[in-house]
């Protein structure tokens, strides 16, 4: 691989597209920059004291962007090494420990976080290396084949993949390995030709959007062949365009469900790092300090100056000027692997029809004109974790995977969740959970009303009670969101809901169905009908209300299955679901498939036009 391919403005303009202007950057003081890292040597220094590996690596990219004391980036890479498992016998070796106190490599992704890092440093600052740090970089590359190789992940996995892809590439192109580089090549190539069948598998992923655009910039611009850059470019430009798609801003946000989220009340994430530069926020975010000795470092900018890359505004203005728009995105072969928003001026409403696992969010509604008012979020929960923020050892925050069934058209929802947390064959084990409840977070600015009267809510120990049946309607400015719960149970039988304030000045509040206060014996099910309008003063508030509280509605429940009919603006929505086995029956009325559509026209596909021949080709 040379040193450094062609400026990644010229890469865009060969293939025909322009590039905007340069917005907001996130350059830093280079003496700054020299003072923090600085404070971050002494943990490099010292072999006694416990790093990770991303943080030891980003110290190494870091100094090197600076050309700061090459001698103790040889040190950073010295220590890189020793955290690498270099037993030729072992099932992990080449990969990495995450931490320098493990005994071994445990989480496998290590790897490809190592060798993302290793790739860049070699092709943009290979000149400024000793040549011992050179030396030890190469053979720790080298080694790192194989833990790539052997670490298998699903293609759906989008941001590890596409990470797979342009290590295997840079590693191969800077060793001279030509099998290896062929390797990525081709991963990447079936990664493209698998998007733009099915989607993102990674959908509206506020973290790792950020991460699949730092592989993709590089490959763009440190790739050898130039079909491989072209490629990365359509990749990037797939991703903006279903970002703009979902992009609510009012509250400078993806406004859309998530594959993955651990920001459950604003749905902010490392994303932001790219949205930033290309002129979508109104302020200069605080990014998430994974990847760092000791947190971000604000003056140390060489990885990010690097992968920045600005949207070229035909991508994305165009898209986001539509208002109202409905975007419909598949993120999977299945069929309920579907993503649906529904975005206005001051409301929005957004769910998915299956989720991957426990730190994915699949119904999202934003209200107001501020990116300060709290997203509206519907999941289930054992851990009495209502906002996520009780972390898990590894920084996340996790919720119960429910059966989910959903049919949205336009401003209107139709979703089930159900789940026996202890079945037999769960993953959760006795003692582990404390409750299950089902949580509809809500911003606290907004006004709550049952049926025909405002309501407060009441601290956790004295709620207040939903009455049995009653409509709940959430209000702000002149946007609103109507929510009637036509299923609430725990053991088949009726429960209750609570409207809560866990904190008198909190910004958030909660409409929570308390399947069980105790370890959960049972199957939990929550139906939800949500329909979402603006526009509304006093009176057309009031007129909305009694419109939708009037509107049928029709549940049947018979053993296993449940089955509900609603009178949708637009139709009926349907869902038919065998709740035990995961079966979903029936799904109708919900807004047609496409690969990634704004309100009708499938941009998805237009994007992914040449992939798609050249597929159909072979």
């Amino acid at each position: 691989m040379k040193a450094f391919q062609l400026p990644l403005i010229l890469v865009f303009a060969l293939i025909g597209s322009s590039v905007a202007p340069a917005s907001p950057t996130w350059q830093g003081n280079p003496l700054l920059g020299a003072n923090e890292l600085e404070l971050q040597w002494p943990e490099i220094a010292d072999n006694h004291r416990a790093i990770g590996i991303r943080g030891t690596l980003r110290f190494a990219v870091e100094a090197a962007g600076l050309n700061w004391h090459p001698e103790r980036v040889a040190v950073a890479i010295d220590r890189a090494r020793a955290m690498q498992d270099l037993d030729p016998t072992s099932k992990t070796f080449g990969n990495f420990r995450w931490r320098s106190d493990q005994p071994s490599p445990i989480d496998l992704n290590a790897v490809e976080f190592a060798s993302q890092l290793m790739g860049f440093l070699h092709a943009r600052y290979e000149d400024r290396l000793t040549p011992a740090a050179r030396h030890t970089l190469e053979q720790t590359m080298n080694d790192a084949i194989a833990g790539l190789r052997s670490h298998v992940v699903r293609i759906e996995y989008t941001n590890i993949f596409v990470m797979k892809a342009w290590s295997l590439i840079a590693i191969g192109e800077a060793l001279g390995r030509a099998d290896v580089a062929g390797d990525g090549y081709q991963r990447f190539a079936d990664w493209l030709k698998f998007t733009a069948h099915h989607g993102l598998g990674e959908y509206g992923a506020v973290t790792y959007y950020g991460i699949d655009l730092d592989s993709l910039a590089m490959l763009a611009r440190w790739a050898d062949r130039a079909d491989g850059r072209a490629q990365a470019v359509t990749a990037m430009r797939y991703l903006w365009t279903d970002a703009a798609a979902n992009w609510w801003a009012p509250g400078d946000r993806l406004g859309g469900t998530n594959a993955r989220s651990y920001d459950y009340v604003f749905g902010r994430g490392y994303f932001e790092a790219h949205t930033w530069t290309a002129g979508w926020l109104r302020t200069r975010p605080e990014l998430e300090g994974a990847g760092w000795l000791g947190g971000p470092h604000n003056n140390l900018s060489t990885l990010r100056e690097a992968v920045t890359f600005v949207p070229p505004a035909e991508w994305t203005e165009g898209i986001r000027a539509q208002l109202p728009r409905i975007v419909v995105a598949q993120w999977g072969a299945e069929p309920e692997q579907r993503a649906v928003n529904w975005i206005g001026h001051h409301v929005s409403l957004a769910s998915s029809g299956a989720s991957h696992g426990n730190d994915e969010r699949t119904l999202v509604a934003n209200l107001g004109d501020s990116p300060t008012v709290p997203q509206l979020t519907l999941y289930m929960d054992g851990r009495r974790d209502p906002f996520g923020a009780k972390k898990t050892v590894n920084g996340k925050s996790l919720h119960l995977t429910p059966i989910i069934a959903t049919v949205q058209r336009g401003p209107e929802i139709l979703q089930l969740l159900s789940d026996e947390p202890l079945a037999p064959g769960s993953k959760h084990h006795p003692g582990e959970l404390s409750c299950f409840l089902t949580h509809l977070t809500l911003p606290a600015v907004a006004e709550v009303w049952f049926g025909d009267s405002r309501v407060e809510p009441g601290p956790p120990e004295r709620p207040t009670r939903l009455p049995v049946g009653e409509t709940v309607f959430v209000r702000l400015a002149d946007a609103a969101i109507a929510v009637r719960l036509l299923v609430a149970t725990f053991g088949g039988a009726n429960v209750p809901v609570e409207f809560v304030a866990d904190e008198p000045d909190g910004l958030t509040r909660r409409l929570t169905v308390v399947h069980t206060n105790t370890e959960p014996r049972g199957r939990g099910t929550v139906v939800a009908w949500l329909r979402v309008h603006e526009g509304l003063d006093d009176s057309g508030f009031a007129a909305w209300r009694k419109s939708f509280s009037a509107m049928s509605a029709t549940v049947r429940q018979a053993g296993d299955d449940v089955s509900v009919d609603v009178a949708g603006e637009h139709g009926v929505l349907r869902i038919d679901v065998d709740v035990v086995h995961g079966e979903r029956r029936m799904l109708a009325g919900g807004e047609p498939g496409a690969l990634l559509s704004v309100n009708g026209r499938d941009v998805g596909r237009e994007v992914m036009a040449e992939v798609l021949r050249s597929d159909a080709r072979r």
